[in-house]
């Protein structure tokens, strides 16, 4: 399950990949730049389903591209952990 952090993040991604400014999507989507740059940041702990769905339409998505990122693999898993062992103090 998405956390609004985690959520915040994916539309962060989804503002950028469409070469938007904060202010530009705050202001198209009827709300405050503040509240979105803070749920961007995971501190929007009253953001709305609402003003979600609003800033979806804005950025041409619907709330289904939440579950639609592709998850990693279990081989992404095991390498990224591999990676972080050989990186301890015991591979200096």
């Amino acid at each position: 399950m998405k956390t609004l952090p985690d959520l915040g993040a994916e539309f962060q991604a989804l503002r950028r990949e469409a070469g938007k400014t904060q202010q530009e999507v705050a202001t198209a989507a009827g709300m405050r730049h503040e509240a979105l740059s803070r749920f961007e940041r995971g501190r929007g702990s009253d953001f709305s389903l609402g003003k979600m769905l609003r800033l979806a339409h804005v950025l041409g998505k619907d709330l289904n591209f939440v579950s639609c990122r592709q998850r990693p693999t279990l081989e992404d898993v095991l390498l990224e952990r591999q990676a972080q062992s050989n990186t301890g103090p015991a591979s200096r």
